[in-house]
């Protein structure tokens, strides 16, 4: 038996002569499937419309690279190996031969998997600097935004520390304000205390010194003047004897004497507690009315004058008491009436308030005895109206 030539399971006869096999994992356009060939156009479509970053596009291409390796290199195998069948067939045709061992060569899947393996490999180191890239962003943004936290507890905790010490100034000067306060109080009750001293002294001082007067006044039986001092002057501070001031009961009831005497003789007399009376509880008789009398009127207008300078102090009121009323003009007759009415105690005050008034410069005294008043920058503007109404012939000198 002869024989046979063994042909590769690969090679086919056709007629008309030998036909070249197809090569290994090189397929024809057409046996590729429509998503096949539709993905590459869809891929490259996507990635031109869409929006790259640099680290993207350089992934991309070297996934390209790595795919086209892939492709390229399963390909030149098959070629070689096809071309080597082609060579190997025609003198198996002709002589037919044994076919000689074949030398295992490396495997194009292992090409193609040290391709993928080293394209996943730059893949993974570039994304591993992409990923240290951004992680040192990440830590430097990380450390901004600590510093700045750290920034903003160290400028929380100075407030909160100038806080606190705000409120201890607050509380601090609340404490010193409600000290203050106490020794405002303190003074103010000591100030109040104070004056009402000097007021109810001031009282008991006033109150003694009329006392004096009237008592000068009747004994010298210048009763008019007498009453004058009572009903102006001392009457109105009955009422703080013994309870503001304290007063000697020997000389209050020497005061009461005097004043029941007033009335018998018919100088004072008493009123009832009516509005009309203006507070009054005694007033003149009719017979010993101001309104009513020029010399009666005269010698209340001389009170007042010496009750102005002697007790109040008040040299100003005197002088004016002098000039813009009838006392200080010769020709209306009260001084006339004054020299006649008068005791001789009286008229000497008269003079001693004269030659101080003048000594002081208040007034000047003519030779014809006409009062002049004089002004200073020290004396104010203020008038000093008598007690009691003028009979009406002279009205008119009150300017």
């Amino acid at each position: 038996m002869s024989e046979k030539p063994q042909l590769d399971s690969d090679a086919s006869i056709a007629p008309g002569g030998p036909t070249k096999p197809p090569a290994r994992g090189k397929e024809h356009p057409a046996e590729r499937s429509e998503s096949e060939q539709a993905f590459p156009r869809r891929v490259s479509r996507e990635t031109q419309e869409a929006p790259v970053s640099p680290e993207q596009a350089m992934l991309n291409e070297i996934m390209d690279r790595s795919m086209n390796l892939s492709q390229t290199a399963p390909e030149e195998e098959t070629e070689k190996k096809a071309s080597g069948q082609e060579e190997a067939a025609s003198p198996a045709e002709e002589e037919a031969p044994p076919s000689p061992p074949v030398k295992n060569k490396p495997s194009s899947a292992y090409i193609y998997l040290a391709v993928l393996f080293g394209a996943a490999f730059l893949m993974l180191l570039l994304a591993y600097f992409i990923q240290q890239r951004n992680n040192d962003d990440v830590m430097d943004d990380l450390r901004s935004t600590t510093a700045s936290r750290e920034e903003l507890l160290e400028e929380i905790k100075a407030l909160e520390e100038e806080r606190d010490q705000l409120q201890k100034e607050v509380e601090y000067q609340k404490s010193r304000v409600t000290q203050k306060n106490k020794e405002v109080e303190q003074f103010r009750s000591a100030y109040e205390n104070s004056n009402n001293h000097w007021n109810n002294q001031n009282i008991q001082l006033l109150t003694l010194r009329y006392f004096w007067y009237i008592d000068q006044f009747m004994k010298n039986k210048d009763y008019p003047m007498a009453a004058a001092a009572v009903l102006f002057q001392a009457d109105s501070l009955h009422e703080t004897w013994n309870t503001q001031v304290a007063i000697n009961p020997a000389q209050i009831e020497q005061y009461d004497a005097y004043r029941r005497e007033l009335i018998n003789r018919g100088y004072l007399q008493e009123l009832d507690e009516s509005p009309e009376n203006n507070g009054f509880r005694i007033w003149f008789t009719d017979q010993w009315s101001p309104s009513e009398r020029d010399d009666v009127a005269a010698l209340y207008n001389l009170w007042c004058t010496l009750n102005a300078h002697f007790l109040l102090e008040g040299d100003n009121a005197a002088a004016q008491y002098l000039f813009y009323y009838p006392l200080g003009q010769p020709e209306t007759g009260y001084q006339d009436y004054v020299s006649r009415l008068a005791s001789d105690f009286t008229l000497e005050q008269f003079q001693i308030m004269k030659d101080e008034l003048t000594k002081d410069w208040y007034i000047t005294v003519l030779a014809d005895g006409s009062i002049i008043k004089n002004y200073s920058a020290s004396q104010t503007d203020e008038r000093y109206d008598l007690p009691f109404q003028l009979p009406e012939t002279w009205s008119w000198k009150y300017h």
